[in-house]
């Protein structure tokens, strides 16, 4: 499907970046979207002998997650035995998760320590 569309003598990464274009533009089952994306990328690395770059990649990856990251559930953590993010929602997970200066405080056995209040006594020195 994909043969001699990656020759190293041509701009064979601006064609793979089409193709991903292209690719991502369908809409496809699950098990589909897995395979064509394995299929170009393995066409991709027998012509060309690379890797494709970082973006195009991730673009395929989000290509495959489409369905979990179109998912706007608030409880998607707790409902999802493997929860997939969104940047939208990994930002405000991120803000409401604040760091607290008292958990240094924290033990394992989930009680705080107390902090000792007590004054030493004092002595009396060199009376003598």
């Amino acid at each position: 499907m994909h043969e001699g569309k990656f020759r190293p003598c041509t701009d064979f990464k601006t064609a793979f970046i089409a193709a991903v274009t292209k690719l991502t533009a369908q809409k496809m089952p699950i098990s589909w979207r897995i395979k064509a994306c394995g299929d170009l990328c393995e066409a991709y690395v027998n012509q060309t002998g690379e890797l494709p770059d970082g973006k195009p990649l991730e673009w395929l990856a989000d290509y495959i997650l489409v369905d979990d990251l179109g998912d706007k559930c608030p409880d998607k953590v707790t409902n999802t035995e493997y929860p997939f993010l969104s940047e939208g929602q990994t930002k405000v997970r991120n803000k409401r998760e604040l760091p607290r200066a008292d958990f240094s405080l924290y033990t394992l056995n989930k009680l705080f320590q107390k902090k000792s209040h007590k004054k030493r006594a004092r002595t009396a020195r060199g009376t003598g």
